[in-house]
């Protein structure tokens, strides 16, 4: 529990007994600082999260240091149980965190998921082939994976022949080829086709969206604010009209001009730190 002193008046109190802030890793200083200058004397704050992702986008590792400083009362669960334990990821993680390495280790319970593969490969070449046919087919026997509804590539830089850069015109140009049936738009060095896989890259309080009512027209439903990390499918490139339809994941269709594409970009493969920013 945090009592905290009198509230600021450009913030706007919460009135709570007990506040539950989950995902809390993600938290650093600035929205901290609102937090407990918002909550009233007497106000419990319970904080759950996980130390082991990664720290917030922004300054500070709020929930490191608390669980650290020694100051507050903190519950860890760390234990496996049956179910779980038959994920070789949820194990491995578990592993990763005691320094343990998974690589060659066969003790896994009985009757463990085949949901973790370690391919160990260091030639740059050879890795990206590894990952393009990952991607395309190779997985099919795990699963019939259609890469845009159930694989996402994750990469720790934008540039060199590794980098969310290259590996999107790789994965393009397999998953999606240039078609006479896909229109297609270049913005910049960028080539959109119908059918992409693409992210917002920045918040849009303004951009104008809607969303279907069951099966009927989109129309029924609508709002606006598309934000940084929303990931979505290009479902229709109109040069006439000079426009680009994105449908977003959770069922919004946004419309961007040709002159707005600079908000998007591919998203076949994306950094470690947008996959975080995506659970903003």
């Amino acid at each position: 529990m945090i009592n905290c002193g009198n509230i600021d008046n450009d913030i706007s109190p919460i009135d709570s007994d007990v506040l539950v802030i989950d995902e809390m890793s993600m938290v650093d200083i600035f929205l901290m600082n609102y937090i407990v200058k918002a909550v009233y004397f007497g106000t419990k704050l319970v904080f759950v999260g996980d130390v082991n992702q990664l720290p917030s986008v922004g300054p500070g590792s709020i929930l490191k240091d608390l669980i650290e400083s020694e100051a507050f009362a903190t519950i860890a669960l760390n234990k496996i149980f049956r179910q779980a334990a038959k994920s070789k990821i949820i194990v491995n993680s578990h592993d990763v965190n005691k320094g343990i390495s998974f690589i060659g280790k066969n003790d896994y319970v009985e009757d463990a998921e085949e949901d973790f593969f370690y391919v160990n490969e260091t030639v740059q070449d050879k890795i990206l082939a590894q990952v393009t046919s990952l991607s395309n087919g190779r997985l099919k026997k795990y699963g019939d994976y259609n890469f845009i509804e159930n694989i996402q590539i994750l990469t720790p830089t934008k540039k060199g022949k590794l980098g969310t850069k290259e590996l999107n015109k790789n994965l393009q140009n397999i998953l999606n080829p240039k078609t006479d049936e896909n229109e297609s738009k270049t913005y910049g060095d960028i080539e959109f086709r119908e059918g992409d896989r693409v992210m917002q890259i920045k918040n849009n309080y303004d951009m104008y969206w809607e969303k279907k009512n069951g099966k009927t027209d989109f129309g029924n439903d609508h709002g606006s604010g598309v934000f940084n990390g929303e990931l979505g499918i290009i479902s229709k490139i109109d040069s006439t009209n000079k426009t680009i339809a994105v449908e977003f994941d959770d069922g919004k269709m946004a419309w961007y001009a040709f002159s707005e594409l600079e908000q998007l970009e591919h998203a076949y493969a994306i950094t470690i730190h947008k996959a975080q920013r995506k659970r903003v």
